[in-house]
């Protein structure tokens, strides 16, 4: 919040403008709302980075495409995150000079720190009716105004005619963003010892190395967050430094020269793509896959398309930077973990659907599908995708979406399968499935150890799978072994499916009671756990009491119901609706609630909200067999999970003490081991 008077507004820029500055995208969610709470994630993310500042609705927040009160939502949402304690700045150019003064003054009272603005871009053909637009603003302020010299809004300042605009008292400086070399020079040399000059590119600090230019702002640019992560912020670094003279070159060719020429590259080419248009669609997919949020653009711009979005993905993978090493001791982890701790996806039963190529991908993507599976249903029994169909489906999705990998039935070759498990970790799969028919028992345990060894320095986790209508084969591989063989072949987690296409389904091998059991073997070794096998909606009162971490499908969510038919949006939402009802406890699958009892004693609580079902249990498992006096509190807000935990303690023989709800809607269980 901006602690100056008008008067003061030059002296408080020289002391608050420094170092680097970020620029903010405007998230927007799939039905084309503002995403408010992705807007506050983006900024938690960058103060994360050590920017000193930011700015709201720039060009590359799509100001022009929001309304009066977008404009006003966004400017709240990042007023709200900053808390007053990091500064920020609101870009109010409008055609409107009174929405202008509008938005102005809704940000001053909204604590913002500096306004930014540029020439209205309609009816501005003069320098002169720039200054004039610009006093109108200044008057009506008490905020710091930095001036956007930039071709997007239709007229290019002179050195001379920013000089004029730095007249006004509390217009405290430029960002000079011409792309003119000479502009930008002489607006540094004639300006730059009385206001805050900042050209928002690296190129100015080399140049004014040589001509005596010390710039003390980045003033603003999206680099930081394109450039880096939290834990190796190597251009917020780079520019701190710069910024007080320090130019080491020899970081900057380490460190970001490559990045620097990938954006260089996108930017021109698309940019020269839509005819000069700023390339928001590549700075937003960018930032999705450096895990913020985007969102697509609005009209008239374009978004990437599926087949850009892959390659960006494909050229920055390499390059990001890698967080130092954490050296202090952390807490194991379940197998199952990886299901765990993304906001994306609520605790309990995520819906995965099998899909065959892009098209297929996007609709399961719209529909809300937790996981995206790609596999070949022509490739015998079933196969795996093409790699390029791997590639591009991991290129469209958000970087925190999982996109799992099918390789079906897998030859007894341990080193062929190890290939293919490696090309799936290379092309960033979260999980890749490894499956057997008619196999030895040693034999798969091996292959999934060669293809354990093959993902060493990946996050891509190994889950194993066996057939649940294998009896049906004459060497069949008993699907009864499937935890064991999850242990032994050192898996992250299980899939039990079935092969056979004659309309018969998974419970019709399996029993519910058989399937609860060796779920909840799973869920005690903290693997995750996940069910299949030509399932429909009406099986879903089954799936949720038996409650695998992941429920997988595919006919079911097809136009007519039948796996030759493409995936449907609408039908993986009423599929995914139904889960969710399920989960909330709104439809009840079980009837007869545990009858609580009273009781007394300390306890350690665990809190299982966000977690996975085999996380939950998993902890739960470690922590009484490691303290048998300590009472044990869950804390839950799921049906499914609290229903599996209480059947958990009764199977071990712990004690129910007491279940009770609160009032955000968890639910907490007390257990006596």
């Amino acid at each position: 919040m901006a602690g100056y008077k008008k008067h003061e507004a030059q002296e408080w820029a020289w002391e608050t403008l420094k170092g680097q500055w970020t620029t903010l995208v405007t998230p927007f969610t799939p039905d084309d709302k503002i995403d408010t709470e992705g807007m506050k994630r983006n900024v938690r993310h960058v103060r994360s980075l050590g920017t000193s500042g930011a700015g709201c609705t720039w060009n590359m927040g799509e100001f022009w495409a929001l309304s009066h009160d977008e404009r006003i939502q966004v400017m709240d949402a990042v007023a709200e995150e900053a808390a007053g304690n990091w500064p920020i700045g609101a870009h109010v150019t409008d055609t409107s000079a009174n929405e202008m003064i509008s938005l102005a003054q809704h940000a001053e009272d909204s604590g913002f720190d500096l306004l930014i603005v540029a020439p209205p871009y309609m009816a501005t053909k003069t320098e002169d009716q720039v200054y004039e637009y610009v006093r109108l603003l200044a008057d009506n302020t008490n905020l710091a105004i930095m001036f956007y010299n930039s071709p997007q809004f239709g007229i290019i300042m002179s050195p001379y005619g920013m000089g004029r605009l730095c007249s006004i008292p509390n217009v405290v400086g430029v960002k000079e963003a011409s792309f003119n070399q000479q502009i930008s020079i002489e607006t540094h040399l004639s300006l730059g010892k009385d206001h805050v000059i900042s050209t928002p590119d690296e190129w100015i600090y080399f140049k004014g190395q040589e001509l005596g230019i010390q710039q003390q702002v980045m003033f603003a640019n999206t680099s930081d967050w394109r450039f880096d992560v939290p834990g190796a912020n190597n251009y917020v670094q780079w520019i701190d430094r710069a910024c007080k003279g320090d130019l080491d070159e020899t970081f900057y060719d380490t460190k970001l020269r490559r990045l620097k020429e990938l954006s260089d590259t996108w930017w021109t080419k698309t940019q020269t793509k839509f005819n000069g248009a700023l390339p928001v669609a590549m700075v937003k997919h960018w930032a999705e896959l450096m895990g913020m949020s985007g969102g697509p653009v609005r009209p008239p711009l374009f978004d990437l398309s599926p087949v850009e979005k892959s390659e960006l993905r494909e050229e920055l993978e390499p390059l990001k930077p890698k967080p130092a090493p954490v050296t202090h001791a952390v807490p194991a982890q379940s197998r199952g973990a990886w299901l765990d701790g993304n906001n994306n996806f609520a605790s309990g039963m995520l819906l995965m659907v099998s899909v065959q190529n892009m098209e297929e991908a996007m609709e399961a993507e719209q529909g809300g599908a937790d996981i995206v599976d790609v596999k070949n249903l022509q490739e015998a029994l079933v196969g795996s995708g093409h790699p390029n169909i791997v590639k591009a489906v991991r290129g469209i999705m958000p970087v925190e979406k999982h996109v799992s990998v099918t390789l079906g039935v897998v030859p007894n070759q341990p080193g062929t399968v190890a290939m293919a498990v490696y090309a799936a970790a290379v092309m960033d799969a979260t999980s890749v499935k490894v499956g057997f028919q008619e196999a030895d028992y040693d034999k798969a345990v091996e292959v999934l150890r060669e293809s354990r060894m093959a993902l060493e320095g990946f996050n891509t986790k190994l889950v194993g799978s066996v057939f649940a209508d294998n009896e049906l084969y004459e060497n069949g591989l008993d699907p009864m072994c499937m935890v064991q063989l999850a242990k032994d072949g050192e898996c992250d987690g299980f899939l039990i499916d079935t092969l056979t296409k004659d309309g018969r389904n998974l419970f019709d091998f399996m029993s519910e009671s058989v399937l609860k059991d060796i779920i909840l073997q799973g869920k005690q070794l903290g693997m995750s756990t996940a069910l299949s096998g030509h399932l429909k909606i009406s099986d879903l009162d089954e799936l949720a009491r038996i409650n695998p971490d992941i429920v997988g499908v595919r006919g079911a969510v097809c136009g007519n119901g039948e796996r030759d038919r493409a995936v449907a949006w609408e039908a993986v939402a009423e599929f995914k609706r139904q889960v969710e009802l399920r989960k909330s406890g709104e439809v009840d699958v079980f009837g007869d609630e545990v009858v609580p009892v009273t009781g007394t004693g300390g306890w350690v609580v665990i809190d299982g909200r966000g977690k996975s079902c085999a996380g939950v249990i998993a902890a739960l498992t470690k922590q009484v067999g490691t303290d048998k006096e300590s009472f044990v509190e869950a804390i839950l807000a799921d049906a499914l999970n609290i229903y599996d935990v209480t059947l958990w303690a009764e199977h071990a023989g712990h004690e129910l003490l007491t279940k009770r709800s609160d009032p955000d809607g968890t639910t907490r269980v007390l257990i006596r081991p």
